[in-house]
């Protein structure tokens, strides 16, 4: 299962640290399923509390990929299809839920040493404050998305 990640809790036992914002980072619930043809973008799945005034997110961007997009699955009648999405407003406490049917990442030309099993990080990066480096489990086709 995917739990939200306790973004307070660790800015909290950062704040006595003092200096400037602090860039904590998510356990890993995060989980990018993998296309079964390697040349087609992997999708990610996350949920996050973003405690604090952050804004908005902006992006995702990963050390192990090429590239990293944002979207929404969208549905007219029978017809669905996906839209990309610029910025996410985030309110103060509220959960980001990037999941199957709804929100969700295309991630592009993931690093080839990294297989089913391993990690990649997401950094999601917002309007204020710190990016949240989210390590995320690499699922196969098919495989548990943590849902």
């Amino acid at each position: 299962m995917v739990r939200p990640f306790p973004l307070l809790a660790a800015l909290l036992a950062l704040a006595g640290c003092g200096g400037a914002d602090p860039a904590p980072s998510a356990a890993p619930t995060a989980t990018v399923r993998l296309n079964p043809v390697p040349s087609r973008p992997a999708a990610g799945y996350f949920e996050v509390r973003a405690d604090g005034d952050r804004g908005a997110l902006l992006s995702v961007t990963s050390p192990q990929a090429a590239r990293v997009e944002m979207h929404e699955t969208t549905a007219s009648g029978a017809m669905s299809g996906m839209r990309r999405l610029e910025r996410i407003p985030v309110r103060d406490g509220e959960t980001l839920t990037f999941a199957p049917g709804g929100r969700h990442l295309m991630v592009f030309d993931i690093d080839r040493r990294v297989a089913a099993g391993g990690r990649i990080d997401l950094v999601l990066h917002f309007e204020r404050g710190a990016a949240l480096t989210v390590p995320a489990v690499l699922v196969p086709t098919g495989g548990d998305v943590g849902r």
